[in-house]
């Protein structure tokens, strides 16, 4: 399992961990968080039509759960978590404290695809073509194509062990990054209408709410990338992006934040509101309405610049 609203990297992680278990013949289950569909991009992974989402599944006790490239376990289901046994934190998140009854954190990891990689050929099990486009997933999409500063040269020397196992870069590049659905591109759009510079130029901040999901037809599962139009503007140190969402008549706001060179540490400010991540790349959920969260997010990047 992995956290709600998955990237590629963890998406990677379970469908690359499943693979290998129906390799070695031990029965598993692939779960996600939350009833949002799952992001189309990576329909083409192995295993995707096995994902699990919604409520916490109903497992049996003797059942250990491999909890995948998640921070926390409020971003899983605490509650739901006692039902199992042993729980396996595998994870690169600086912020992981280790709530996992093994934990195996390697905070230098580019991906946690990586970290599922060592553990593979540390066991001996071989990389199939299938295994290797899971964890190169990961890989690509938490390095930035291999631009962020967390990329390191153990990044490339695990892509080329990928790439001499026989996957298909190409294809995969096209399926994640050459490939949008319409609903996607309108959806940015919008965030782009909603676009406010503020801090003389330093804080790029968006948002879309219920409205414009409606008018687009898009779902809170094609908002991913769009945190990276803001990123990009010329002069931005932080971008922040906020989504509405909407449950039992509670508005709540799940928020990305970027840093652009690290000189504002995100993870800051999303711990603030119960969040984490990266120095670099950070989130959290609350309740509120969006205007004040945007002028509190404001204040708390202002504080930091």
């Amino acid at each position: 399992m992995s956290h709600e609203n998955p990237d590629g990297d963890a998406l990677g992680c379970v469908t690359g961990l499943g693979l290998v278990a129906q390799d070695l013949g031990v029965p598993f289950r692939i779960y996600i968080p939350g009833d949002t569909s799952l992001p189309p991009e990576y329909s083409f992974l192995p295993l995707f039509d096995r994902v699990e989402a919604g409520a916490f599944p109903l497992v049996a006790q003797s059942t250990t759960a491999y909890i995948l490239d998640c921070a926390t376990a409020e971003r899983l289901d605490p509650a739901g978590l006692e039902c199992v046994g042993d729980c396996i934190n595998i994870d690169h998140h600086q912020d992981n404290r280790g709530f996992g009854t093994l934990n195996l954190l390697d905070f230098e990891a580019t991906s946690t695809t990586q970290i599922l990689f060592d553990i593979f050929r540390a066991g001996g099990w071989p990389l199939s073509v299938e295994v290797a486009t899971a964890l190169y997933v990961g890989l690509v999409t938490d390095s930035g194509r291999f631009q962020y500063s967390n990329t390191t040269a153990a990044a490339h020397r695990m892509a080329a062990v990928l790439l001499d196992v026989g996957i298909d870069v190409n294809a995969v590049s096209r399926s994640l990054y050459e490939t949008t659905p319409l609903a996607k591109l309108l959806l940015q759009g919008r965030a782009l209408d909603h676009l406010e510079i503020r801090l003389d130029g330093r804080l790029a901040i968006s948002r879309v709410d219920a409205r414009d999901f409606e008018m687009t037809g898009a779902d809170e599962n094609l908002t991913e990338g769009i945190i990276d139009s803001l990123r990009r503007i010329e002069g931005v140190v932080v971008a922040a992006f906020l989504r509405e969402r909407t449950s039992d008549g509670t508005v709540s706001q799940k928020v990305s934040l970027r840093s652009t060179d690290g000189a504002v540490n995100v993870a800051e400010v999303a711990h603030l509101q119960g969040g984490g991540g990266h120095v670099r790349a950070a989130g959290f959920t609350v309740e509120s309405d969006a205007p004040s969260l945007m002028d509190w997010i404001e204040r708390e990047v202002g504080a930091r610049l």
